[in-house]
């Protein structure tokens, strides 16, 4: 009994060191959605992509997934995309690591609560699995985060009954992704009109209770709903302005930072997009004053920087 109590005890203690992580500064980064066809990039071309970020401002990449379903599961997919956080790495780039990036997931999360409890467990599993096989890897890259790759959207997660099962999942995720490496989780959420501004807020901070990091989509590119609209919901969840008018962010706000989407969806049912920017530039000159807070661009593939060296169609 007594020593079932100190390994309680130890449990909750560690939890509540992991809960309280370092510090940091909030970044300026850049979302990379890893793809196959990427691979025909050469290592001057990326080497000088990265650098171009690093003269842009930006501080940290974000790999979107290291594992898309069956993509880049084999060692030598493994080894290419290390090998590119590396030569980012090189260029002055922090380097927050996405895990595993079920394509079927937003089927998935439509399932009974039972069965989610336990779809949920499994890509906590894969997502762990991910992290471990990045750390152990003969030359590894150094972690400054981890990103996990599903989504939260403002319709399958209203329930309080969901809202619990979200928690635990992202709570224990964390706690098992901090074991490995003491670094800050972090996730994204995004938002189409489906509960108001306070709700969405109010979710975000409950599921913020798990010492996930949530970084909210500004849905600039997606286009579903209006200025006007995306501000109130930004402001709420985030605290920051969809213009360059406010320089602060409120601090009570649940979110730690932004996404700001720099491409622009195209007709049809299928989704297609294009740079919503000419210029590197205008894209820094696009994202508002937000202090404090995380500010993160979606994503490397509709860069200016990145014409001629990632296709975006």
């Amino acid at each position: 009994m007594i020593a079932q109590v100190r390994t309680l005890i130890a449990t909750l203690l560690l939890g509540g060191l992991l809960l309280i992580a370092p510090s940091a500064q909030a970044m300026n980064a850049v979302i990379y959605q890893p793809q196959n066809r990427d691979r025909q990039v050469s290592t001057a071309q990326w080497q000088t992509l990265m650098q171009q970020l690093k003269t842009m401002g930006m501080d940290t990449l974000v790999l979107q997934w290291t594992r898309y379903g069956d993509a880049f599961a084999s060692e030598e997919d493994q080894q290419w995309l290390q090998r590119q956080a590396r030569l980012a790495h090189a260029a002055g780039l922090q380097i927050v690591v996405g895990l595993y990036a079920d394509p079927n997931f937003f089927a998935r999360q439509q399932q009974p609560d039972a069965a989610l409890g336990n779809y949920l467990n499994r890509l906590r599993s894969e997502d762990r699995a991910q992290a471990q096989r990045w750390l152990e890897a003969a030359d590894s890259v150094p972690v400054s985060g981890w990103y996990i790759s599903a989504e939260v959207d403002d319709v399958n997660w209203r329930a309080p009954e969901r809202q619990a099962l979200a928690k635990n999942w992202l709570q224990r995720e964390r706690l098992e992704l901090q074991m490995l490496s003491r670094q800050p989780v972090y996730i994204s959420s995004f938002f189409a009109g489906n509960m108001s501004p306070q709700g969405y807020s109010a979710l975000i901070s409950e599921l913020s209770g798990s010492g996930v990091q949530f970084w909210i989509q500004d849905g600039r590119g997606v286009g579903k709903l209006s200025g006007a609209e995306r501000a109130l919901y930004l402001q709420s969840s985030a605290g920051c302005t969809l213009d360059n008018r406010a320089a602060s962010a409120s601090t009570t706000t649940p979110a730690s930072g932004v996404v700001y989407e720099i491409f622009r969806a195209l007709p049809g049912q299928q989704f297609h997009a294009e740079p919503a920017y000419p210029s590197d530039t205008a894209v820094l000159r696009s994202i508002p004053p937000c202090a404090g807070k995380d500010s993160v661009l979606f994503s490397l593939r509709y860069l200016p920087a990145a014409k001629g060296v990632l296709s975006y169609q």
